[in-house]
C-alpha cells in the first residue's frame, strides 16, 4: 500500500544521504515500533495478571492461617 507523508526537507536530505531506500527504512522503523508496542502490552498484561494472582494468593494464605488458628 502506498501512503504519502510530509517531512522537513532537511530530514529527507539526511535520510537520502544514508539509505538507499526510504520506504524500506520507514517500514523497518514502523515494524520495530509495532514490536515494541506489542511487547509493552504483553508486559502490562503479565504484570496485571501477576498482581491479581498475588492478591488471590494472599487471600488464600490468610484464610488458611485463620482456619489453622481457629482449629487450634
Amino acid at each position: 500500500m502506498k501512503i504519502s507523508i510530509s517531512l522537513p526537507h532537511e530530514l529527507v536530505r539526511y535520510v537520502d544521504e544514508r539509505v538507499a531506500n526510504r520506504s524500506q527504512l520507514i517500514e523497518s522503523l514502523l515494524s520495530a515500533w509495532q514490536k515494541k508496542q506489542q511487547q509493552q502490552a504483553m508486559l502490562s498484561a503479565c504484570l496485571n495478571l501477576d498482581e491479581q494472582t498475588s492478591a488471590e494468593d494472599e487471600e488464600w494464605q490468610q484464610a488458611a492461617i485463620t482456619d489453622w488458628e481457629v482449629s487450634g
